[in-house]
Formats: C-alpha cells, sequence, structure tokens
C-alpha cells in the first residue's frame, strides 16, 4: 500500500511538470523523465503494454503533418493511449525541441513556443495523463477491497492516496455524525471555491467546471439536500483535472484533496 501511494504521488509530480513545462529544451527533458518513469514502473508499464496494441509510424506521421495541422488522435482509448505513448516516445529518442511536434498547436498571432507548449500539453499530453491517473485510481480501490473486505475505500487525490475505515459501526454512528460532516464539507467546500478562484489555472474549462459543480453541490447540501451522484461525480472529475497541476504543497492542492475525499465518502 505504502509503494502504491508513493507511485502515485510521484507520477502526479512527474505527469505535472510536464505540463507545466514552458521552455522548449525543457519540456522535452521533462517529456523524457516522464516516458522513463512509466517504463520504469512496473504497474503503469504494465497498462501501457496492455494498450500499446497498435503500431504507428510515427516517422512518417511527424514528417507528413502539415504546419498548420494538429495530430489526428484516434477515437479508440486503445489506440489513443497507444498513439500518444508512441509519439512522446518517439519524440524524446529523435528530438532535442518540444515544439518539433508542439508547434502547430498555437500559430496565432503573436504566439510564443510556450504556447504551443502548453496547448499541446492539454490537448495531447493530458489525455494520457488522464488514462494513467483513471488506472490507478481503480488499482487503488481493487487493492484496497482485496487487502481489507470490511473497509471503505477512500480515494483522496488525483491517483489514489489511500485511505480505510472500517464498516463495522458506520451506519449506526452516520446519523448522529452526518450533521457535523456536512457543516465541515460546506467549510472546506467554500474555501476551495475561494481558492479556485483566485488561482491562475491554465485550463480555465477545468477551473469554471470545477467551481460550477462544488458550487452546486454546496448549495444543494445548504438547503438539506442530497447533491445528486451525477454532480458529485462531475465535481470530482473537475476536481482530479486540476489536481495533476497542482503542486502537493499548496493550500489548493490539500483542499482539493480533503473535498474529494469527502465527496467520495458520501453515501446514496
Amino acid at each position: 500500500m505504502k509503494e502504491f501511494k508513493l507511485i502515485s504521488r510521484q507520477f502526479r509530480r512527474v505527469a505535472g511538470d510536464l505540463l507545466n513545462a514552458q521552455d522548449t529544451y525543457e519540456a522535452m527533458r521533462l517529456a523524457t523523465r516522464f516516458i522513463m518513469y512509466i517504463e520504469n514502473e512496473p504497474i503503469l508499464f504494465d497498462f501501457i503494454s496492455k494498450n500499446n496494441v497498435t503500431e504507428f509510424d510515427m516517422k512518417t506521421i511527424i514528417q507528413e503533418k502539415g504546419y498548420h495541422d494538429k495530430f489526428d488522435i484516434p477515437i479508440n482509448i486503445n489506440e489513443e493511449i497507444a498513439f500518444i505513448y508512441q509519439l512522446l516516445k518517439y519524440s524524446t529518442e529523435n528530438f532535442d525541441r518540444y515544439d518539433t511536434v508542439s508547434l502547430s498547436y498555437a500559430i496565432y498571432r503573436g504566439a510564443t513556443f510556450a504556447d504551443s507548449i502548453r496547448e499541446f500539453n492539454r490537448v495531447v499530453v493530458k489525455l494520457l495523463v488522464n488514462h494513467i491517473t483513471d488506472y490507478l485510481e481503480e488499482k487503488a480501490i481493487e487493492m484496497g477491497i482485496d487487502e481489507r473486505p470490511n473497509a471503505k475505500v477512500l480515494v483522496q487525490g488525483n491517483v489514489g492516496q489511500l485511505n480505510f475505515t472500517e464498516t463495522g459501526n458506520i451506519q449506526a454512528n452516520q446519523q448522529t455524525n452526518s450533521q457535523n460532516s456536512n457543516e465541515e464539507l460546506l467549510s472546506l467546500a467554500k474555501e476551495l471555491i475561494a481558492a479556485l478562484k483566485e488561482e491562475k489555472i491554465e485550463n480555465s474549462a477545468d477551473k469554471e467546471d470545477a467551481i460550477d459543480f462544488v458550487g452546486e453541490a454546496t448549495n444543494a447540501i445548504e438547503s438539506g439536500e442530497q447533491p445528486k451522484p451525477s454532480v458529485i461525480r462531475r465535481a470530482r472529475e473537475s476536481l482530479n483535472k486540476i489536481r495533476t497541476v497542482v503542486d502537493d504543497s499548496t493550500f489548493l492542492a490539500m483542499q482539493i484533496d480533503k473535498v474529494v475525499q469527502a465527496f467520495g465518502s458520501m453515501q446514496f
């Protein structure tokens, strides 16, 4: 369990560093580290290997791509994972500059290499990061169920920091603790919304989604209603996306983890 949590945390760090890169040489260095980390961790490479079933001619794909063209990402999830992994691996092995593959993602007037790198990471690389984080979260849940069948698994953070609560007397205590729990959740959620509004986040759509869905859940609780499961799910998904690009040591990161954990423990 401890080793798995360390892998999850380290992957968040490695992925977050790449997603936040701006310099073309530094981005390539971080992409190399990203690929190396995946290939050197059996649990991650096993996931890649299971999905890397289609071989793409990356040399030809890159050479034949027009200056204004973006990569044609496959629709099938397995092929999407394989394509992006192979694209990054080929690039790290054959190029020194990240903008060799990212440049066409920001060709508007005044765009810089940093703009193209951020957009490429947002549109392409983040798809692979999200697939891996989803996989790690699923594995975290499976491991919790296998190790402690009488435990309730709380997935904290984007890729599965595990906490357990024995279920023996949960139902008996649930009603007594419900009000205090709701008050604590409301306080955490309001603090998180305020922090999100102040934080500069590159993907404004993810930021707005998180604020909207957390706010909708908060409003329901304040009205004495149970938030819809779909609202909680979307709130957690949007927060998890933001969590990949937020430094672990920040107040925002800690608030996201607390709220995601609180949402995960809600009973429907």
